[in-house]
């Protein structure tokens, strides 16, 4: 299910990350997207020495699909991010997580809004943005509905 456009981070499971039932726990699979999409996305609200700008990107939505329970393992599983849909002052990101034989185990989608720090309002995307959210398109991951 690749595309050209997708980032591809490889993410540890952690401990930490297995709940009772002895597998990933849901909340933990929130964690692996937001790192995968920051390592994509570095200049998402920061700027080079880590500090706020005055834009940033705020979680509005999030929707995702767990297709297969993961075990505790010393391999990592891979997580792929791009942008699905870019508006004036919102983008979409699709994910897949993938096992380390390749196996999907999660698919899912995030909208962000830019906002201004000063005043809580969304603010439009600059070209520079754009062209960083463009570098990664690809087609909105199609979950299961409801």
């Amino acid at each position: 299910m690749s595309g050209a456009g997708r980032a591809r981070i490889e993410m540890p499971v952690r401990w930490s990350d297995v709940d009772l039932f002895g597998h990933v726990n849901n909340a933990a699979f929130l964690r692996f997207l937001d790192d995968a999409r920051f390592a994509t996305f570095p200049r998402m609200g920061v700027d080079a020495a880590g500090g706020l700008t005055d834009a940033v990107l705020v979680v509005v939505k999030h929707e995702i699909d767990y297709l297969a329970a993961v075990p505790f393992t010393a391999e990592p599983v891979t997580v792929e991010v791009w942008v699905s849909r870019i508006g004036a002052s919102s983008v979409d990101f699709g994910y897949e997580v993938l096992s380390h034989e390749g196996a999907t185990l999660l698919l899912a989608r995030s909208r962000m809004v830019q906002v201004d720090r000063a005043t809580g309002r969304p603010r439009a995307f600059g070209d520079a943005e754009r062209a960083d959210f463009l570098h990664h398109q690809d087609a909105t991951p199609e979950l299961r509905g409801w």
